[in-house]
């Protein structure tokens, strides 16, 4: 039997109204300091187990207007999946995620 274990939770942040539509509001600037011209971000979630416990932990691809993958700086994935989950705690985080920043929008993939 394995033991699961995660380091984020399923629903990371339980609060008011009024900070979730803050979260949302300021997501975009915070996310251009961590990534700079960030146009689209790609989150995917990941069963892992390479440091022990098994723990979901997310694949993020950031690309900018014209297509291009940017390059994330050491420890940018954690910090980003914290914020959008942050901004968005009630999507379902077993599937993979959109976000656009023109819009400011989460858009989750459909499984087929």
């Amino acid at each position: 039997m394995a033991l699961v274990h995660e380091y984020l939770p399923v629903r990371p942040r339980k609060a008011s109204a009024g900070r979730r539509r803050r979260h949302v509001t300021q997501l975009r600037y915070r996310l251009h300091r961590i990534v700079p011209g960030a146009a689209t971000i790609l989150l995917t979630p990941v069963w892992s187990d390479a440091k022990g416990p098994m723990e979901r932990v997310f694949v993020i691809v950031c690309r900018d207007t014209t297509g291009q993958q940017l390059r994330l700086p050491r420890g940018a994935s954690r910090d980003i999946a914290a914020l959008i989950q942050g901004a968005y705690p009630t999507a379902d985080w077993d599937r993979t995620h959109t976000w656009r920043a023109d819009s400011n929008q989460l858009t989750g993939w459909r499984t087929a």
